[in-house]
């Protein structure tokens, strides 16, 4: 039975953006920069933005619908919109939206979150905030309400804070994070993402076992809800990551979190008295159908173990077979040898000449005959199945030592699917040059594992982001140099 940390491996690895949902991002993103730069820097590039919020911190989800991201604008235009007599910084904004909006029509300024946004068919929405480089790593950004102001805003601080907590938690703020969301969806939890994002950086910054990995996630997951249960009931508001916001949250999320809590409780009772379908399904009441009861990857791994067992096996049974049979065949052929000279003395030497004739003959066509089957046993062919029968013993202790890998040591999902697809190679390779009737059966189960032995195990996006190139007309601008965080 697989240990409960097998099912956390696979569910943080389901939750990552796919690949797909990464380059669809990627094309809107860049299509949106482009467009500013053709309008406000008259220039033909992708580069001036960067993503920020959940995108950015890397904490969103494959279900995310909202990427929010900066544009940096030229700094002589803060100084035309601020000498507008009436409030120039919607002026500012409104401007922006239509420049956005020649490529994306349902394009809207939103009063509250300060924020241009754009929707898509698909329910993803962009939200765009245009800001000036300020000294200091800080921004100028605009707020229309109130006859309109100019406010200024770290936005690289949070990324900061979250990047060098994940390098001493082990990345666990990521995918703490992400479960929380998916937590947050399945149980209707009010509270918002970024909420959850601050209130997992200031658990992990105190919880022990923080730098741990998914052998400790049913304790993280059990103690985080517990954290969040133990909010002050009368608390409204929280400091963002980096200090530089006030969340609101009017809304009591607490009771969720004890329900949760007491779920997680039962789950860990039952994963300690070894039931570990039982504590799945307890799990699944928490987070939803997304959290795996049964891992297909693992049973990929038994199924490749058992068939680099039948391949050894069988590899080994060939062998013996083959050497059986070469020597079987050289000592025939001694005797035909044999036979052939005293047939020759009976002709010779006896009136039995018809006997001495067949015997001669019959000695001819055996030596001939097993001469012919005896090619089939050459002594390079029984070494080939014995090389095929070390190999396929290999594969089967490195399939085993993957499925440890998976319930035990807690490696990476992903990786063990590239090495269970080197492995699944290697075992068809074994088969294409000996047996071909353990061949026949073993091939068609690799057809059946094979749309889901691939995964795509890039950690970066295929696609250049266009923050990382430098332009020499924005010299005097550092948006441009801020890295894109990919999930």
């Amino acid at each position: 039975m697989m240990s409960i940390s097998a099912n956390f491996n696979v569910f943080c690895d389901k939750l990552k953006v796919s690949t797909k949902k990464k380059s669809i991002i990627s094309l809107r993103y860049n299509s949106i920069c482009k467009k500013l730069n053709n309008d406000f820097w008259d220039i033909n590039t992708y580069c001036g933005g960067i993503y920020v919020g959940c995108y950015g911190r890397e904490t969103a989800n494959n279900s995310t619908e909202t990427i929010e991201m900066l544009f940096e604008m030229p700094s002589r235009m803060y100084q035309l919109y601020s000498d507008k007599p009436n409030n120039g910084q919607f002026l500012f904004l409104e401007d922006v939206r239509r420049s956005i909006s020649a490529i994306y029509p349902n394009t809207v300024i939103e009063q509250d979150s300060l924020e241009i946004k754009v929707c898509f068919f698909d329910k993803m929405c962009f939200k765009i905030t245009p800001v000036f480089f300020k000294e200091n790593n800080t921004h100028i950004y605009a707020d229309p309400r109130k006859g309109g102001t100019w406010e200024t805003k770290n936005f690289s601080k949070e990324k900061q804070s979250t990047t060098m907590l994940n390098l001493a938690a082990n990345d666990n703020h990521k995918r703490l994070c992400r479960m929380a969301k998916i937590w947050k969806k399945n149980a209707k939890v009010p509270i918002s993402d970024m909420l959850i994002d601050t209130q997992a950086y200031e658990f992990l910054l105190f919880w022990r076992y923080r730098n741990k990995s998914y052998s400790y996630y049913d304790a993280m997951c059990k103690d985080f809800f517990k954290y969040l249960m133990e909010q002050k009931p009368l608390k409204k508001d929280w400091k963002a990551i980096g200090d530089f916001l006030v969340i609101p949250n009017t809304f009591n999320f607490r009771y969720k979190a004890i329900i949760a809590h007491e779920k997680a409780v039962r789950a860990m009772t039952f994963s300690k008295n070894n039931q570990q379908w039982l504590a799945a399904q307890k799990w699944k009441e928490i987070f939803g159908s997304e959290f795996p009861d049964t891992i297909v990857v693992e049973n990929q791994l038994n199924t490749l173990e058992e068939n680099a067992s039948k391949t050894y096996e069988s590899q080994k049974k060939r062998v013996k077979v083959l050497t059986g049979q070469r020597y079987l065949f050289v000592t025939l052929q001694v005797l035909f040898a044999l036979t052939i000279p005293i047939a020759l003395l009976v002709i010779e030497y006896t009136p039995y000449l018809y006997l001495g004739t067949s015997l001669f003959i019959t000695a001819i066509l055996c030596f001939t005959i097993s001469l012919v089957y005896g090619r089939t046993n050459k002594y390079n062919t029984i070494l080939r199945y014995k090389v095929s029968a070390k190999l396929a013993l290999r594969v089967k202790e490195q399939i085993h030592q993957l499925i440890l890998d998976l319930n035990t040591h807690d490696v990476d999902v992903a990786l063990i699917r590239e090495k269970k697809k080197e492995a699944a190679s290697k075992l068809r390779n074994i088969y294409r040059g000996t047996s071909s009737k353990i061949s026949k059966g073993c091939i068609e189960t690799f057809e059946k594992l094979k749309n889901s032995a691939i995964i795509d195990t890039s950690q970066k996006s295929s696609i250049i982001s266009a923050s990382n190139m430098a332009m020499a007309e924005r010299s005097k601008h550092k948006l441009y140099k801020s890295t894109v965080y990919n999930i």
